[in-house]
């Protein structure tokens, strides 16, 4: 079902689909859309819970949608910017419950078919916890991706440190991802806006920011709110 855009200079954008309180297991059965100036371009119903397009270069916004029973139960947004055709992005989604704004009605089409309609309570319920959504999200990050027991942090906190002072070692225990953008911190000097950071890497705004809270907690970075921007420090090492 994938839209009008042809492969020969797109780039291949592709991803799984998860929902917030669930990121264990990928989420069947969800529209995805590319959309360019509010247009859309392409789109198809992931019925597996990966999604791949073929994206020329361009800003663009790619969109999801999960209805259970044809009401919007889960959705969520990356925004998307290709300057090179023969570039790979990976980008994950994470489908958080929508807004009171945001809640539609699909029609009659079916997608799900098994499920129960939404009750009012469970309408408050997700109301509720789309204030809660970030705070559980990154503990349910943390639970995935800890192998092993975090740094215990001491009390005092270093700004602008050089980076030969670094825990450097402790790069080599950490997962492919998290090893990648904590090395790219170190080369930045031990010192970067996650703005900055955000630039360097291939993921998406909410998995870069999973990706810090956990570094946080194993002790190898701090993040401190600076305005209206996040700086990233590395920790000097214990």
């Amino acid at each position: 079902m994938t839209g009008l855009i042809a492969s020969a200079q797109a780039a291949k954008v592709y991803g799984t689909i998860y929902e917030w309180s669930d990121i264990e297991k990928p989420l069947k059965n969800v529209i995805v859309e590319v959309n360019e100036n509010s247009t859309r371009i392409q789109y198809n119903i992931s019925t597996t819970g990966a999604y791949a397009f073929d994206i020329p270069t361009g800003k663009y916004s790619i969109k999801a949608r999960y209805y259970r029973n044809n009401i919007l139960e889960y959705t969520g947004e990356e925004k998307l910017e290709i300057d090179n055709p023969d570039e790979s992005r990976n980008i994950d989604l994470l489908l958080f419950p929508p807004t009171e704004s945001e809640y539609e009605y699909l029609g009659d089409i079916n997608l799900t078919g098994d499920l129960e309609l939404k009750s009012e309570s469970n309408q408050i319920y997700y109301i509720i916890t789309t204030i809660l959504v970030f705070a559980a999200l990154l503990i349910l990050y943390w639970m995935r991706k800890k192998k092993n027991k975090p740094i215990e942090q001491g009390a005092g906190e270093t700004i602008g440190i050089p980076p030969e002072n670094i825990a450097k070692t402790e790069s080599t225990e950490l997962p492919e991802d998290l090893r990648g953008i904590y090395e790219l911190i170190l080369k930045k000097g031990g010192r970067v806006t996650q703005k900055e950071l955000r630039k360097e890497v291939k993921y998406g705004e909410a998995k870069v920011s999973l990706m810090i809270a956990d570094l946080e907690n194993r002790g190898l970075v701090k993040k401190i709110k600076k305005g209206r921007a996040n700086i990233i420090i590395a920790e000097a090492k214990k």
